[in-house]
């Protein structure tokens, strides 16, 4: 099958819905609060079915090894991306599954037979997001040193180039570069979807773009501002066209909190994301991630507002209020370009309650998605 025929890709909906990060303790919120994910299985597949009979096209996880420290140490407990996809996608009957995978701990021979296995599994809704390598106290944990940003994503370009070959040619081929040197490589079966499956990233940086523009099918930018999308995701495109000949799709992540008033919903962030905070944690992570923060003045407005950014779903958007704000929204992104957005709650049974109930309605009634009973079905996994 065409890879254009998936769920996240395909033109059945204008704009395209995720759901993001279910699979780690804690889910998207740095906050230990009633209501959050677990990390178990019995949840993630309850969840992932719901979202699969309200047609949300993807499920996307987050690929971590140990816990963000902290008073909580949130995120300490996860499942593995590549069998939690295809478990998912085992149980399921459209959605699509995506694993996140680490550059520099999956091999381009393995990543190539671990995604086609899922491909086949699924019937053709397999997705993979590479990421590039982004904690360096996790890469200890596998006896490696973290390279530097740039040269990271000049890794994962080669190792992109090596497993897509592997995914299209016939037979045997030597693949040669800087990193990966395959003598006779070989892979077989072919993914279901062709060429290749759907490829996504996140970058924000000039690295990041790039990379997406060469191998992406999509990104998730960092659109945290609704006055900036439509120059972002204008940029991203036309990179991609001009540098590649290729159309790229562009996804939002959003945190939401949705209350019936404003003033409700905003005191609920409050609650959530300030009162209830995990800021050792959030700080450990900014330590990690963020540049000059070793000597950062962590009581500055400007490392608090970090901080915050990352204790309320990883620099997500922050969506709160009525139902009928956030539909605005994120229907205000689509406008500015957007293509679909990947959503995220601190207590995901009630979100998606909420899109059950609020949000999809809402957005059927504007126009950008069609009622779950026209999309069409993917192949079962019985019959894949």
């Amino acid at each position: 099958m065409d890879k254009h025929e998936t769920p996240v890709l395909n033109p059945e909906n204008a704009l395209k819905l995720g759901v993001f990060g279910i699979n780690l303790r804690g889910g998207m919120t740095l906050a230990d609060v009633e209501g959050a994910v677990k990390g178990e299985w019995d949840e993630n597949l309850r969840l992932a079915r719901w979202a699969d009979r309200l047609g949300i096209d993807a499920v996307v996880p987050v690929a971590r090894w140990r816990g963000y420290g902290g008073e909580a140490n949130l995120g300490d407990r996860s499942f593995e991306t590549f069998t939690w996809a295809t478990g998912l996608m085992a149980s399921t009957r459209r959605i699509q599954a995506f694993a996140t995978c680490h550059v520099p701990l999956v091999h381009p021979v393995q990543a190539a037979k671990l995604s086609a296995t899922a491909d086949h599994i699924s019937g053709g809704r397999f997705g993979l997001n590479i990421v590039s390598g982004w904690n360096a106290e996790e890469m200890s944990m596998f006896g490696l040193t973290q390279r530097e940003h740039d040269e990271r994503y000049a890794v994962a370009d080669e190792w992109a180039s090596a497993v897509k070959q592997l995914w299209t040619t016939k037979g045997e081929k030597d693949f040669r570069g800087s990193w990966f040197d395959i003598p006779d490589g070989f892979s077989e079966p072919k993914p279901v979807q062709q060429p290749y499956p759907v490829i996504m990233n996140a970058g924000t940086s000039p690295a990041g773009r790039a990379f997406a523009a060469k191998h992406s099918d999509l990104i998730f930018a960092g659109l945290t501002e609704l006055e900036t999308a439509a120059r972002q995701i204008a940029e991203i495109k036309r990179q991609a066209r001009e540098d590649h000949g290729r159309e790229i799709a562009v996804f939002g992540r959003g945190h939401v909190v949705c209350r019936d008033t404003e003033r409700e919903a905003r005191a609920e962030w409050d609650r959530v994301h300030r009162q209830r905070a995990d800021i050792e944690g959030a700080r450990n992570v900014v330590r990690l991630n963020v540049p000059n923060s070793q000597s950062a003045d962590w009581e500055s407005i400007a490392m608090q507002k970090i901080i915050e950014g990352m204790i309320g779903g990883f620099f997500s958007l922050p969506m709160v209020g009525t139902p009928d704000q956030v539909t605005e929204l994120i229907l205000g992104l689509h406008e500015a370009g957007m293509d679909g957005v990947a959503l995220s709650w601190p207590d995901f049974d009630e979100g998606l309650q909420q899109m059950e109930d609020d949000l999809i309605p809402r957005l059927e009634q504007a126009g950008v998605r069609r009622p779950v009973s026209e999309l069409l079905p993917q192949p079962s996994p019985e019959r894949a």
